[in-house]
Protein backbone atom coordinates (compact mmCIF):
# COMPACT_ATOMS: atom_id res chain seq x y z
CA UNK A 1 0.00 0.00 0.00
CA UNK A 2 1.20 3.58 -1.15
CA UNK A 3 2.26 6.43 2.03
CA UNK A 4 -0.81 7.86 0.15
CA UNK A 5 -3.44 4.91 0.21
CA UNK A 6 -1.88 4.26 3.69
CA UNK A 7 -2.37 7.95 5.50
CA UNK A 8 -6.30 8.42 3.92
CA UNK A 9 -6.69 5.04 5.18
CA UNK A 10 -6.01 6.37 8.56
CA UNK A 11 -8.27 8.84 8.04
CA UNK A 12 -11.14 6.47 7.49
CA UNK A 13 -10.24 4.79 10.58
CA UNK A 14 -10.78 7.88 12.93
CA UNK A 15 -14.40 7.55 15.21
CA UNK A 16 -17.13 9.83 14.18
CA UNK A 17 -18.09 12.49 16.18
CA UNK A 18 -21.52 12.18 18.04
CA UNK A 19 -25.05 12.55 16.82
CA UNK A 20 -25.36 15.76 18.97
CA UNK A 21 -22.01 17.21 17.33
CA UNK A 22 -23.43 16.34 14.48
CA UNK A 23 -26.64 17.67 14.27
CA UNK A 24 -24.98 20.74 15.82
CA UNK A 25 -22.97 20.99 12.58
CA UNK A 26 -26.51 20.84 10.65
CA UNK A 27 -28.27 23.22 12.83
CA UNK A 28 -25.63 25.89 12.25
CA UNK A 29 -25.80 25.82 8.58
CA UNK A 30 -29.08 26.43 8.48
CA UNK A 31 -29.87 30.73 8.47
CA UNK A 32 -32.88 29.62 9.60
CA UNK A 33 -32.24 28.17 12.96
CA UNK A 34 -33.04 29.73 16.26
CA UNK A 35 -31.43 29.10 20.39
CA UNK A 36 -33.99 26.98 21.01
CA UNK A 37 -33.01 24.73 18.04
CA UNK A 38 -29.25 24.32 19.32
CA UNK A 39 -30.59 23.97 23.05
CA UNK A 40 -33.08 21.03 22.37
CA UNK A 41 -30.03 19.03 21.10
CA UNK A 42 -27.31 20.30 23.72
CA UNK A 43 -30.11 18.54 26.10
CA UNK A 44 -29.95 15.42 24.59
CA UNK A 45 -26.55 14.69 25.41
CA UNK A 46 -25.80 14.66 29.28
CA UNK A 47 -22.06 14.99 28.82
CA UNK A 48 -22.37 18.08 26.96
CA UNK A 49 -24.74 19.33 29.36
CA UNK A 50 -22.62 18.97 32.12
CA UNK A 51 -19.24 20.70 30.44
CA UNK A 52 -21.94 23.83 29.10
CA UNK A 53 -23.66 24.07 32.80
CA UNK A 54 -20.01 24.06 34.10
CA UNK A 55 -18.28 26.59 31.86
CA UNK A 56 -21.31 29.17 32.16
CA UNK A 57 -21.28 28.99 35.74
CA UNK A 58 -17.50 29.61 35.59
CA UNK A 59 -15.09 32.77 36.66
CA UNK A 60 -14.57 33.55 33.37
CA UNK A 61 -18.33 34.26 32.95
CA UNK A 62 -18.72 35.92 36.54
CA UNK A 63 -22.53 35.44 36.73
CA UNK A 64 -24.13 36.95 39.76
CA UNK A 65 -26.28 33.18 40.03
CA UNK A 66 -25.82 29.80 39.04
CA UNK A 67 -27.16 29.16 35.74
CA UNK A 68 -29.21 25.25 35.44
CA UNK A 69 -30.37 24.83 32.31
CA UNK A 70 -28.44 24.92 28.52
CA UNK A 71 -31.87 27.25 27.93
CA UNK A 72 -30.30 29.87 30.17
CA UNK A 73 -26.82 29.20 29.69
CA UNK A 74 -27.21 30.05 25.47
CA UNK A 75 -28.15 34.08 25.86
CA UNK A 76 -25.02 34.07 28.02
CA UNK A 77 -22.49 31.67 26.09
CA UNK A 78 -23.72 31.89 22.01
CA UNK A 79 -24.33 29.26 19.69
CA UNK A 80 -20.83 29.44 19.02
CA UNK A 81 -19.02 28.83 22.09
CA UNK A 82 -21.54 26.15 22.39
CA UNK A 83 -20.72 24.53 19.37
CA UNK A 84 -17.32 24.36 19.72
CA UNK A 85 -17.38 22.88 23.01
CA UNK A 86 -19.70 20.05 21.69
CA UNK A 87 -17.37 19.22 19.09
CA UNK A 88 -13.98 19.55 21.49
CA UNK A 89 -15.89 17.15 23.67
CA UNK A 90 -17.12 15.13 21.19
CA UNK A 91 -13.92 14.71 19.33
CA UNK A 92 -10.89 14.64 21.54
CA UNK A 93 -8.80 12.61 19.09
CA UNK A 94 -8.76 15.62 16.70
CA UNK A 95 -8.59 18.78 19.12
CA UNK A 96 -6.95 17.78 22.32
CA UNK A 97 -4.28 16.04 21.56
CA UNK A 98 -0.29 16.93 20.67
CA UNK A 99 0.26 16.95 17.44
CA UNK A 100 4.13 15.54 17.27
CA UNK A 101 4.88 15.27 13.87
CA UNK A 102 4.43 19.16 13.94
CA UNK A 103 6.17 19.85 16.92
CA UNK A 104 2.37 20.88 18.28
CA UNK A 105 1.88 20.66 21.93
CA UNK A 106 -1.69 19.46 23.74
CA UNK A 107 -3.82 22.15 23.18
CA UNK A 108 -1.86 24.42 20.55
CA UNK A 109 -4.22 22.54 17.77
CA UNK A 110 -7.77 22.99 19.67
CA UNK A 111 -6.65 27.00 20.26
CA UNK A 112 -5.74 27.22 17.06
CA UNK A 113 -9.37 25.92 15.67
CA UNK A 114 -10.93 27.60 18.03
CA UNK A 115 -8.81 31.23 17.05
CA UNK A 116 -9.58 30.55 13.35
CA UNK A 117 -13.23 29.81 14.47
CA UNK A 118 -13.66 33.17 15.82
CA UNK A 119 -11.79 35.10 13.22
CA UNK A 120 -13.92 33.36 11.00
CA UNK A 121 -17.33 34.45 12.82
CA UNK A 122 -15.99 38.04 12.50
CA UNK A 123 -15.60 37.84 8.99
CA UNK A 124 -18.79 36.52 7.97
CA UNK A 125 -20.91 39.88 7.66
CA UNK A 126 -18.05 41.57 5.93
CA UNK A 127 -18.02 38.94 2.99
CA UNK A 128 -19.31 39.48 -0.58
CA UNK A 129 -21.55 36.87 -0.40
CA UNK A 130 -24.47 35.59 2.34
CA UNK A 131 -23.12 33.67 4.95
CA UNK A 132 -23.92 32.87 7.97
CA UNK A 133 -21.76 33.46 11.06
CA UNK A 134 -22.49 29.82 12.56
CA UNK A 135 -21.26 28.12 9.30
CA UNK A 136 -18.44 30.42 9.31
CA UNK A 137 -17.51 29.66 13.00
CA UNK A 138 -18.19 25.71 12.29
CA UNK A 139 -15.80 25.76 9.27
CA UNK A 140 -13.34 27.19 11.24
CA UNK A 141 -13.53 25.23 13.79
CA UNK A 142 -13.31 22.39 11.56
CA UNK A 143 -10.69 23.58 8.88
CA UNK A 144 -7.15 21.69 9.89
CA UNK A 145 -9.07 18.19 10.97
CA UNK A 146 -6.49 16.71 8.40
CA UNK A 147 -3.56 17.45 11.06
CA UNK A 148 -3.68 15.08 13.30
CA UNK A 149 -3.93 12.24 11.16
CA UNK A 150 -1.24 13.25 8.73
CA UNK A 151 1.06 13.79 11.93
CA UNK A 152 1.34 10.75 12.72
CA UNK A 153 3.08 10.01 9.26
CA UNK A 154 5.25 12.82 9.98
CA UNK A 155 7.80 11.63 12.10
CA UNK A 156 10.69 13.93 12.51
CA UNK A 157 10.55 14.98 8.88
CA UNK A 158 9.34 18.39 10.07
CA UNK A 159 12.82 20.01 9.88
CA UNK A 160 13.21 18.38 6.34
CA UNK A 161 9.79 20.37 5.27
CA UNK A 162 10.85 23.78 6.54
CA UNK A 163 14.58 23.18 5.02
CA UNK A 164 12.57 23.05 1.60
CA UNK A 165 11.32 26.03 2.44
CA UNK A 166 14.23 27.73 3.15
CA UNK A 167 15.98 26.35 -0.05
CA UNK A 168 13.35 27.78 -2.08
CA UNK A 169 12.47 23.96 -3.48
CA UNK A 170 9.06 24.87 -2.57
CA UNK A 171 7.03 27.83 -1.53
CA UNK A 172 5.26 26.95 1.29
CA UNK A 173 4.36 24.15 4.16
CA UNK A 174 1.47 22.90 2.06
CA UNK A 175 3.72 22.14 -1.12
CA UNK A 176 6.14 20.49 1.36
CA UNK A 177 3.81 18.32 2.88
CA UNK A 178 2.72 17.32 -1.03
CA UNK A 179 6.35 17.50 -1.93
CA UNK A 180 7.14 14.41 1.12
CA UNK A 181 3.74 12.25 1.03
CA UNK A 182 1.92 13.10 -1.83
CA UNK A 183 -0.50 14.86 -0.02
CA UNK A 184 -1.76 17.32 2.60
CA UNK A 185 -3.32 18.16 5.71
CA UNK A 186 -5.82 19.60 3.49
CA UNK A 187 -6.96 16.77 1.44
CA UNK A 188 -6.76 14.42 4.00
CA UNK A 189 -9.10 16.82 6.33
CA UNK A 190 -11.42 16.15 3.13
CA UNK A 191 -11.20 12.97 3.09
CA UNK A 192 -11.55 12.49 6.90
CA UNK A 193 -14.84 15.19 6.25
CA UNK A 194 -16.51 13.02 3.56
CA UNK A 195 -15.67 9.91 6.09
CA UNK A 196 -18.06 11.71 8.74
CA UNK A 197 -20.73 12.50 6.18
CA UNK A 198 -20.16 16.35 6.61
CA UNK A 199 -22.19 18.50 4.08
CA UNK A 200 -20.24 19.99 1.04
CA UNK A 201 -20.35 23.52 2.38
CA UNK A 202 -18.08 22.20 5.32
CA UNK A 203 -16.24 19.73 3.75
CA UNK A 204 -14.75 22.25 0.80
CA UNK A 205 -13.15 24.68 2.96
CA UNK A 206 -11.26 21.96 4.75
CA UNK A 207 -10.01 21.09 1.93
CA UNK A 208 -8.86 24.35 0.31
CA UNK A 209 -8.03 26.71 2.30
CA UNK A 210 -4.90 26.75 1.02
CA UNK A 211 -6.13 26.95 -2.17
CA UNK A 212 -8.51 28.46 -2.41
CA UNK A 213 -8.85 29.81 -6.04
CA UNK A 214 -9.24 25.69 -6.48
CA UNK A 215 -12.51 25.39 -4.73
CA UNK A 216 -15.31 25.34 -6.97
CA UNK A 217 -17.07 29.22 -7.91
CA UNK A 218 -20.40 28.19 -5.65
CA UNK A 219 -18.28 27.83 -2.42
CA UNK A 220 -14.90 30.34 -3.14
CA UNK A 221 -16.58 33.06 -0.92
CA UNK A 222 -16.81 31.02 2.05
CA UNK A 223 -13.12 28.94 1.40
CA UNK A 224 -11.04 32.60 0.88
CA UNK A 225 -13.07 33.97 4.71
CA UNK A 226 -11.36 30.83 6.09
CA UNK A 227 -8.44 30.95 4.01
CA UNK A 228 -8.16 34.30 5.76
CA UNK A 229 -9.09 33.67 9.29
CA UNK A 230 -6.73 30.92 9.21
CA UNK A 231 -4.00 33.38 8.55
CA UNK A 232 -5.43 35.93 10.82
CA UNK A 233 -5.38 33.14 13.97
CA UNK A 234 -1.26 32.67 13.04
CA UNK A 235 -0.68 36.62 12.79
CA UNK A 236 -2.80 36.61 16.40
CA UNK A 237 0.12 34.08 17.89
CA UNK A 238 -1.92 30.93 17.70
CA UNK A 239 -0.46 28.06 15.21
CA UNK A 240 0.07 24.48 14.98
CA UNK A 241 3.47 24.11 15.91
CA UNK A 242 6.59 24.22 12.63
CA UNK A 243 4.25 24.84 10.23
CA UNK A 244 2.84 28.61 11.86
CA UNK A 245 3.25 31.75 9.15
CA UNK A 246 5.04 29.05 6.84
CA UNK A 247 2.26 29.59 4.35
CA UNK A 248 1.31 31.70 1.63
CA UNK A 249 -1.97 34.02 1.83
CA UNK A 250 -3.86 34.79 -1.51
CA UNK A 251 -4.88 38.21 -1.68
CA UNK A 252 -7.53 37.61 -3.99
CA UNK A 253 -9.48 37.27 -0.83
CA UNK A 254 -10.44 41.21 -1.01
CA UNK A 255 -12.89 40.13 -4.76
CA UNK A 256 -14.40 38.37 -2.03
CA UNK A 257 -14.12 40.15 1.46
CA UNK A 258 -14.73 44.11 2.41
CA UNK A 259 -11.91 44.77 4.60
CA UNK A 260 -9.36 47.19 4.40
CA UNK A 261 -5.61 47.95 6.49
CA UNK A 262 -7.64 49.11 9.66
CA UNK A 263 -10.71 46.71 9.46
CA UNK A 264 -8.42 44.02 9.94
CA UNK A 265 -6.44 45.48 12.75
CA UNK A 266 -10.01 46.05 14.20
CA UNK A 267 -10.53 42.77 13.79
CA UNK A 268 -7.61 40.86 15.20
CA UNK A 269 -8.33 42.88 18.38
CA UNK A 270 -12.35 41.53 18.71
CA UNK A 271 -10.73 38.26 17.62
CA UNK A 272 -8.50 38.31 20.48
CA UNK A 273 -10.81 39.51 23.24
CA UNK A 274 -12.76 37.30 22.56
CA UNK A 275 -10.22 34.17 22.15
CA UNK A 276 -9.06 34.90 25.83
CA UNK A 277 -12.65 34.70 26.97
CA UNK A 278 -13.33 31.49 25.44
CA UNK A 279 -9.93 29.96 26.02
CA UNK A 280 -10.40 31.29 29.98
CA UNK A 281 -13.60 29.76 30.32
CA UNK A 282 -12.66 26.37 28.70
CA UNK A 283 -9.29 25.90 30.25
CA UNK A 284 -8.56 28.14 33.32
CA UNK A 285 -10.24 26.10 35.67
CA UNK A 286 -9.61 22.52 34.74
CA UNK A 287 -5.49 24.12 34.42
CA UNK A 288 -5.60 25.22 37.82
CA UNK A 289 -7.02 21.66 39.24
CA UNK A 290 -4.50 20.46 37.41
Amino acid sequence: MSDIARIIEKAREMPVMSYSAMRLLEVLGDENHSLTDVAKIVETDAALTVEVLRLVNSAAFNLRYKVDTVAKALPYTGEKFITGIALKTCAPHIFNRPLSGYESKKGEMWGHSLRTAIAAGELAPRAKEPIPSGLAFTAGILHDIGKPVLSKFMGDKAGDLLHDIDEGMVDDFFEAELKAFGTTHCEVGGELARHWKLPEHLHLPIEHHHKPSEAPEAYRCLVYLIHLADMIAMMGGTGTGVDTMAYQIDERYADYLELDRSGLDSLMIAVAIDFDKMQSAVFGEREAEE
